[in-house]
């Protein structure tokens, strides 16, 4: 080989080494970490199909967005302000854009709000618009979507016409049905599209989905486009799709995810492999719903008597085991309710039916006695999901009724979708239900029981609690409000149309690499926002 032939020889191979130098450098520099979820998530404009928020809350964001430690910051809002009585917000948007590098405008708001409300885009809960003027009578029929009270001044500018003084809208809209989606988008996707494979949804939050394996594997890029992409520390987020736990622990343990949660059965090997369990107040309250029309519980006093047979104190150690508070109310702890003080701190408790064995038959008696029949003649049909902590917890209040009123509960234990369908048509007596903080403040938990409501899980009507709670919706001083929805929760655990059981809590462990990540007790639950690797 010529001197000239070996000079080009060693010239390609230290470029060829410089290469693949390069590229590991710029691998060892991509931030990339790996979660699970039981199941497959759904990107529908409503966003409801994702259980925990954290998909949605890769993907997307509204004007203003849950911060660090339970605070409220700004989103895709820069400033934001209201009239007197809190009947009009108005809102300045950033300079952000979609994954494409189309900008956020204030139409988007428009679109995607009116969206939802006059049918384009199917929702699950239309009504958690209904603070929006004139967003209850595009779903009833008797207003369209251009009286909808949201209008777009210009591309920078949205404005919110309210119903009502609502004091706690920047706090409303952390939730997904208030987010903006991009109208041309929707319409180049198709509106029945939206949302089903990764290239049939655009971003405009921190991440956008680069692929979808139904059912198995979801990949998230950081979007460059997204206003604070700079301070988003994690490049790459893959989510794995396993519906069983301890296949997930084990990948954990393997070291293959960086986050799982985890029940109480799996603590001591998460111990044993040297992790910590971490626990965290995730904003639910678990609770037995009536059907107020079913013969066996229509009567006030046995749904009384049902609720002093609990022990919640028992149920909460021996049967969850979880870290779980037994309820003292239905609006759970940590929630807000004035500047400095949660709801619970300033309503109490609420629950003038605990555990009480000898109170509990003494009412029970009494109910009967209302009705003219015996226990014998009630049976109650009980519905839950075949979830392992709802199934175990539905048969042990199962046991304890039948053993303290010698009355027949069938618990109906079935797969979620089954479980959904009979919730949603009446078909039982009493259902185990959790509910979760969509938002920040407690009318996310009791506006369902208005009577003017579409959904209502109890068919409970009291014209003492519309009062009392419409008197907290409207109410601008911040305390005053608090505790005239105090009011109307007393009322609903009086008339004992649900029967509260425990504030939930979760297990879970993350990597040593991992750190920032925020668990709270609102949407999202689960969220990278702040988090970064090591």
């Amino acid at each position: 080989m010529t001197t000239i032939k070996r000079i080009v020889s060693l010239v390609l191979t230290l470029s060829l080494l410089l290469g693949l130098v390069a590229i590991a450098q710029a691998d060892a520099a991509t931030k990339s970490i790996s979660v699970a979820i039981p199941s497959d998530p759904s990107f529908t404009v409503d966003a409801i199909g994702d259980s925990n928020g954290l998909t949605t809350s890769l993907i997307r964001e509204g004007l203003t967005r849950q911060g660090q430690g339970g605070t409220l910051t700004l989103g895709l809002a820069e400033s934001y302000e209201h009239n007197e009585d809190y009947t009009e917000w108005t809102f300045h948007l950033r300079d952000s854009a979609y994954q494409d590098g189309t900008p956020v405008i204030a139409d988007d708001f428009v679109w995607a709000i009116g969206a939802q409300l006059d049918g384009t885009v199917e929702v699950s809960y239309p009504d958690f618009l209904f603070e929006i003027k004139n967003a209850r009578g595009i779903v009833r029929g008797t207003a369209t979507v251009d009286d909808l009270g949201v209008k777009a001044i210009d591309d920078k500018t949205v404005v919110f016409e309210m119903e009502y003084p609502v004091t706690y809208f920047p706090q409303l809209i952390t939730h997904p049905m208030h987010f903006g989606y991009s109208r041309a988008s929707a319409e180049k996707i198709g509106f029945a599209e939206i949302g089903l494979e990764a290239d049939a949804f655009i971003s405009n939050g921190p991440y956008y989905l680069e692929s979808w394996v139904h059912d198995d594997k979801l990949v998230f890029k950081k979007n460059p486009y997204y206003w604070n992409a700079e301070n988003v520390a994690i490049d790459e987020i893959i989510v794995y799709v396993i519906p069983d736990e301890s296949t997930r622990v084990n990948l954990f343990l393997n070291g293959e995810l960086d986050l799982v949660d985890f029940d109480a059965s799996r603590l001591s090997a998460i111990t044993a492999a040297g992790f910590e369990p971490l626990t965290y107040n995730n904003g639910r309250t678990t609770y037995v719903s009536f059907n107020l029309q079913s013969v066996g519980v229509k009567n006030q006093k046995i749904r009384q008597a049902l609720s002093a047979a609990i022990d919640r104190e028992a149920l909460v150690a021996g049967v969850v085991k979880n870290g779980s508070t037994p309820a003292d109310g239905f609006v759970p702890v940590g929630l807000a309710g004035d500047d400095t003080r949660t709801f619970r701190d300033i309503v109490g408790t609420t629950l003038n039916y605990p555990y009480d064995e000898a109170r509990a038959k003494e009412l029970f008696q009494e109910g009967l006695a209302e009705e003219g029949i015996s226990a014998s003649d009630i049976t109650v049909n009980f519905l839950t999901s075949n979830a392992t902590e709802n199934a175990t917890v539905s048969a042990a209040i199962q046991q304890i009724w039948q053993d303290t009123f010698g009355i027949t509960v069938n618990v109906d234990v079935l797969d979620s979708a089954s479980y959904r369908t009979k919730r949603t048509n009446y078909e039982y007596d009493a259902c185990f239900l959790s509910w979760g903080a969509d938002w920040n403040d407690a009318t996310n938990f009791l506006s369902g029981y208005e009577q003017t409501e579409d959904h209502n899980p109890s068919q409970y009507y009291s014209e003492a609690f519309n009062e009392a709670y419409l008197r907290g919706v409207y109410n601008t001083d911040v305390t005053a409000r608090v505790t005239d929805l105090g009011e109307s929760e007393a009322i609903l655990l009086e008339d004992a149309a649900i029967i509260p059981l425990y504030y939930t809590s979760q297990y879970y462990a993350t990597s040593s690499r991992l750190v920032g990540t925020e668990r709270r007790a609102v949407i999202p639950y689960l969220d990278f926002y702040f988090a970064d690797v090591k």
